[in-house]
């Protein structure tokens, strides 16, 4: 296996130190679903601001809010919990009548839009995010400038970690469809992730590497 700290830098190990992620105000994160709500259906995307709640409690807080089961309310992704967010989640609410949003109230969280939409939003339906990271407490400027110089010209190799995959493979198995796929998906995971701590982006990062 190959751990994080034995990774090949492409642009060579750091010569500096700095602080990310000091207050949440220093990861901001703003989600692209890539489309715009059709305006009609039985569900309602509404795209929030969140700041020091995750993803989840957001979505369960407004599934009561809305007297709907919780697993009524979908999301293309989790957001980190300690960050400025914005995404949307989605609702399943039949009905000619919209609800009222503006009235959805919980701290840390603020909706910006809603409207109606004819598709449930799915895991992973989304264009993509768009970060905006400060660092605090640099100690070589010169070398994060011209790294991060390196890094728009040629980019990062894309290594995956742990999380990506869930706690004990938790996502894999989710992703597997049918009892004799989920028998063979959990035959995979054990062999992954049997041993101390996981594997299966050690076997990835070996590919990226390669």
């Amino acid at each position: 296996m190959i751990a994080f700290d034995e990774l090949t830098y492409l642009h060579g190990k750091p010569l500096s130190q700095g602080l990310l992620k000091a207050n949440p105000e220093d990861f901001v994160v703003v989600e692209d679903l890539g489309f715009a709500p059709d305006g009609e259906g039985e569900h309602v995307l509404v795209r929030i601001l969140k700041n020091g709640c995750n993803t989840r409690f957001v979505a369960d807080a407004l599934a009561k809010f809305l007297k709907i089961h919780a697993r009524e309310v979908s999301f293309a992704g989790q957001k980190d919990k300690h960050a400025v967010t914005e995404q949307w989640l989605c609702a399943r609410v039949p009905g000619k009548e919209m609800p009222d949003l503006s009235k959805f109230q919980l701290e840390g969280c603020q909706v910006l839009e809603y409207a109606r939409h004819k598709r449930k939003l799915r895991l992973g339906a989304l264009k993509g995010n768009q970060f905006t990271l400060v660092l605090r407490e640099i100690s070589d400027r010169d070398d994060v400038e011209t790294r991060l110089q390196a890094i728009a010209e040629h980019g990062v190799p894309n290594y995956f970690g742990a999380q990506r995959f869930g706690i004990g493979g938790s996502n894999l198995l989710g992703r597997c469809a049918g009892p004799r796929a989920a028998r063979r998906c959990a035959i995979v995971i054990n062999a992954v992730f049997g041993c101390r701590r996981p594997a299966a982006h050690c076997l990835i990062n070996r590919l990226v590497l390669d």
